[in-house]
């Protein structure tokens, strides 16, 4: 009796232990399902925050290409320089002097177009005044009066997507240097002996120096003067980002300039004349006004050290702000300017 029933309470005991190992392992077993199910439930929602993100930087993106850099109809600039330089504004006087409409195609097929101013006195000495963004060859027109007063023939084209040039999107100085290269080949098979001389403010700044690296540059291109010109187009809009909208450049840049590339064909990247300077052909006159708060005046320091030429300057205008050392400056700006150029156009 006493064995039957201590085999009887070791069969109850292992049918226990077996129970209560079944319970263990059912336990872990809704463990390993409700770990897998929080995973999921974790992935899915990083996913669709992803995802979400992405989309709605990509509409940012897109916004702020159609926003900025593309032109709103022919003659018009894009809405963003639109709303800080309404029409009322674009009042400009046209140089006295002889003129004639210029007008090639781009590599892409783009007709763009110029005025060519003409000196009075028989000259060999030529310049290309290039505009900022949203602006005209007509902005350009004050520096050319100048230009003519020093003796120069000056050619102000409206750079692609501007004025009458044709072009949906500003493409920062990227496509606008080889825009640029054409027009300094056309005045070369109009005036073999012509000495030519790149001056840009702004963005057009940034077209002169990416112009100047060609390597099938004209050996007529003498000299750069940049004004008011930024490292990269990236860091630029970068910075603008960041301190006039307080909106943090990542992850909104890397989608502006992905947006940027699909629809204008150039990355924001590509605009980057600090790069360009390394490869550049001839003397560079960096100026840059102290009091510039759209490009920082930093920036000057940079392009200026990035140069690898020993033919090179830099002028810090004072108290003048972004692109209007010529104005605010005038006779020193000129001064430093047909200075540096003297042993150049000889």
């Amino acid at each position: 009796m006493n064995r039957h029933n201590s085999k009887k309470t070791k069969m109850i005991a292992k049918s226990a232990a077996n129970g209560s190992l079944s319970v263990i392992q059912q336990t872990h077993h809704n463990n390993k399902i409700m770990k897998k199910i929080i995973l999921t439930a974790v992935i899915t929602a990083i996913f669709m925050t992803a995802l979400f993100c992405t989309l709605a930087g990509l509409t940012i993106g897109n916004y702020c290409v159609h926003f900025v850099l593309e032109r709103n109809a022919v003659g018009e600039p894009p809405k963003a320089y639109a709303l800080i330089m309404p029409p009322s504004l674009r009042h400009f006087k046209k140089p006295l002097a002889y003129s004639e409409a210029w007008q090639i195609v781009s590599e892409d097929g783009l007709h763009l177009f110029a005025d060519c101013f003409m000196n009075d006195y028989d000259t060999d000495k030529w310049v290309v005044v290039l505009h900022g963004y949203g602006c005209t060859r007509q902005n350009s027109w004050q520096i050319a009066e100048d230009y003519l007063r020093l003796g120069y023939n000056v050619l102000t084209p409206d750079l692609r997507a501007s004025g009458l040039s044709e072009g949906t999107y500003i493409t920062m100085g990227v496509k606008e240097g080889r825009d640029v290269l054409g027009w300094t080949q056309e005045i070369a098979a109009r005036h073999g002996d012509a000495k030519i001389v790149l001056h840009g403010v702004s963005m057009g700044a940034v077209t002169a120096m990416m112009t100047a690296k060609a390597d099938d540059l004209p050996p007529n291109v003498t000299a750069v003067i940049a004004d008011s010109g930024f490292t990269s187009a990236y860091d630029l809009f970068s910075i603008i980002l960041e301190d006039s909208f307080n909106i943090p450049a990542y992850p909104i840049m890397p989608l502006v300039d992905y947006a940027t590339a699909k629809t204008a064909g150039v990355s924001l990247r590509e605009a980057v004349p600090k790069d360009a300077l390394k490869f550049i052909k001839v003397p560079v006159l960096f100026i840059q006004g102290d009091k510039d708060t759209l490009v920082p005046p930093y920036m000057a320091d940079i392009l200026y050290r990035s140069c690898n030429l020993s033919a090179k300057d830099i002028y810090i205008a004072k108290g003048a702000i972004h692109g209007v050392a010529n104005q605010t400056n005038h006779d020193e700006y000129f001064a430093r300017i047909e200075s540096f150029l003297l042993p150049y156009m000889e």
